[in-house]
């Protein structure tokens, strides 16, 4: 496979299925990144071409499209990334949620990819009320890879992964391994029992939750969406968002111009008008 170069009505076969189902618009230069990704796949299968894997995927799509779906989309996120959102938490929502009386604190994080965005959401509320009354806490992590929703599960971290995360937190949050596991760093019960993590298609008509959010981090997800997309799925974001809920989005990211019920209150932070 690796001799072999995608055929142009190839790779807009593949983009446009990725596309029907993701929403996520392919440019032509992601042309060697789609080649070199369903190469992969199509070792495991011991399939020779393209074309072979196409007629296999359309064949068995309900089971294999999320295989493919896993193989192209792209993963990138880190522990603490955007640190002003988890400043912005500690500084300005947290004392507010305190004052309000609530005694449930909702957040979602969508496109969590492997983890490291909601287990940052989880640090940020156990540390802060560490001394205090502490509501009850829940986070949902969706995202539509399932390769990475397992690792985020696992919350097992190579040390690269560790970069930037203060030594008190590695100390008092992670079980640092020995032996075989040398290098590796997991993640302790007293984080993880705040987060549950489920596949979500957020160009799904429907999201299948019930309930609203004090918060939803949505970052760096709708860079690969069309305006016409990033319009309809804020629409179906705003529906779960608390009047006066928050929302955060990327910092390349913004959604003034396609998204109503929300006023910009900081770089990339939003609130949903009352």
């Amino acid at each position: 496979m690796q001799q072999i170069q995608i055929a142009n009505h190839e790779f807009n076969a593949f983009r446009e299925l990725i596309y029907n189902e993701t929403g996520i618009k392919l440019s032509d230069l992601k042309k060697a990144l789609v080649q070199a990704r369903i190469s992969r796949r199509c070792r495991v299968l011991g399939i020779q071409t393209f074309k072979e894997y196409h007629d296999y995927l359309l064949d068995h799509y309900n089971i294999e499209k999320i295989e493919f779906i896993n193989a192209i989309t792209t993963n990138k996120t880190d522990f603490f990334r955007e640190n002003k959102h988890f400043d912005f938490m500690n500084k300005v929502i947290l004392p507010d949620f305190e004052k309000s009386g609530k005694n449930k604190l909702r957040i979602w994080s969508a496109g969590c990819s492997t983890g490291e965005e909601p287990y940052t959401i989880a640090l940020t509320l156990h540390e802060y009320f560490k001394n205090k009354k502490k509501p009850d806490i829940k986070i949902l992590a969706t995202d539509i890879d399932t390769t990475v929703l397992e690792k985020g599960q696992n919350g097992i971290y190579k040390t690269d992964a560790m970069e930037g995360v203060p030594l008190y937190i590695l100390k008092e949050y992670f079980f640092r391994g020995r032996g075989e596991n040398e290098g590796l760093f997991k993640v302790k019960d007293v984080l993880k029992k705040y987060i549950t993590y489920r596949r979500l298609n957020l160009m799904d008509k429907q999201f299948p939750m019930k309930g609203t959010f004090d918060i939803i981090f949505c970052r760096n997800v709708i860079i690969y969406f069309e305006k016409h997309d990033q319009a309809i799925l804020f629409e179906k974001i705003k529906k779960y968002s608390d009047a006066g809920g928050w929302l955060f989005i990327g910092h390349s990211e913004n959604i003034s111009n396609i998204a109503d019920g929300y006023k910009l209150v900081g770089n990339t932070i939003y609130q949903r008008e009352e």
